[in-house]
């Protein structure tokens, strides 16, 4: 089980975007997440939960401990397939005070973890903004920071500081955290942001996630409908970046199948520089508008931006891997099929050109038998909903 805490002292940074969008986008590629809020705001609980008002237990009474010990499975709330999580509020607020004298207080919250240990692969905790005992209990527990900072004057310095804590940390309780920031808030079109970013990357190197999360309207929109953004605009930059953010941190897997499973999407889609744009290992270039196949009443729609192609055709286990008619359907460059198909499990290539390509789009990849790898997608029947 891999722990990874989402922390930064500054707000407004997009730290409880990050976790709740790197927990969706796990949760998607078939890991086993659970997002911990540690945040006495609630925000990443009000971000998923249809209705946090009727909470009964929260990461208060598991900290805490009143009334006798409350287990960790006993506040979790399915979000969906593969993805829990353990909401938070306000109440949170008086752990520090209360646990003020007791020994072992920053360990409270990595005893919780043991006993779920065999029940998720993804532990992902938002950390509150500031330096303090959640703070320290959520380090304490994780192997892992994520640091998101936006691309501004301050921000170098906050990174600093950030840092500076888990340097007090490792010399107070002997645990070692490995951190990596994290560009989020970024303007393409903003020269400064763009300095900021270069600057950043600079001075961190490979301390800093590859990644460039977007600035988009529609991430704040997401978490105001109670959606991770992959169920609310799968044709938006957060959608593509924070998919990408996830296959870089499931890049880093140990397990041979698992990283195998992690590395095409890695290659093919990273973002790079000042374009608008996701980089794919074909000649093709796909923009944010693209998305991995979206469930329909009537099947699934398959969409790949190929501007340059003058065919392009879809084949998979569902049509005998057969391309000729099965040609798909173009309209300023982007190219659209609509397949009718059941819940169940399916791989599939495009077929540009003549050239079989994987989808650049979709995290979830099989190797093929006859070399490289098949893009998959699985239905549910929760899946089958209406486009829009």
């Amino acid at each position: 089980m891999k722990t990874i805490a989402i922390v930064n002292q500054k707000g407004g940074c997009g730290k409880t975007l990050t976790a709740i969008n790197l927990s969706a986008f796990l949760a998607r590629s078939s890991r086993r997440v659970l997002l911990i809020d540690m945040d006495p705001q609630g925000h990443a609980t009000l971000g998923v939960v249809k209705d946090p008002v009727q909470l009964e237990k929260t990461v208060y009474e598991v900290l805490a401990g009143e009334g006798g010990l409350t287990a960790l499975r006993e506040v979790v709330i399915k979000v969906r397939d593969n993805f829990d999580i353990a909401p938070s509020d306000v109440l949170l607020s008086a752990l520090p005070e209360k646990l003020r004298d007791m020994p072992e207080k920053e360990n409270r919250l990595s005893a919780a973890l043991e006993e779920i240990r065999q029940d998720y692969d993804y532990v992902i905790v938002d950390c509150p903004p500031n330096v303090g005992l959640l703070t320290f209990n959520a380090l304490i527990a994780c192997s892992e920071a994520i640091i998101p900072v936006e691309p501004s004057f301050f921000s170098l310095h906050g990174i600093v500081r950030q840092l500076e804590t888990l340097d007090l940390l490792a010399r107070k309780s002997g645990h070692h955290i490995t951190a990596r920031a994290l560009i989020t808030l970024y303007s393409t079109r903003s020269d400064f942001s763009k300095t900021m970013a270069e600057e950043i990357r600079q001075n961190l190197g490979e301390s800093c996630f590859k990644t460039v999360i977007r600035f988009s309207v529609k991430l704040p929109e997401s978490v105001g409908h109670g959606l991770p953004i992959d169920e609310f605009s799968t044709r938006s930059a957060g959608f593509a970046d924070y998919r990408a953010l996830a296959a870089e941190v499931l890049e880093q897997e140990s397990s041979h199948e698992s990283a195998c499973a992690a590395e095409p999407l890695a290659e093919e889609a990273s973002f790079h520089g000042d374009a608008n744009l996701i980089e794919a290992e074909s000649d093709f270039q796909v923009h944010p508008e693209a998305a991995p196949p979206v469930c329909l009443a009537n099947g699934v729609l398959f969409t790949l931006d190929a501007p340059g192609a003058r065919c392009v055709q879809l084949a998979g286990d569902f049509n005998s891997w057969v391309a000729e008619g099965n040609e798909m359907q173009a309209s300023d460059g982007i190219w659209t099929k609509v397949v009718p198909l059941g819940p169940g499990r399916y791989e599939y290539k495009y077929v540009v050109d003549g050239r079989w390509l994987e989808d650049p789009l979709n995290i979830n990849v099989e190797p093929a038998p006859w070399g490289g790898h098949n893009s998959v997608v699985n239905l549910q029947e929760s899946d089958v909903r209406d486009w829009e």
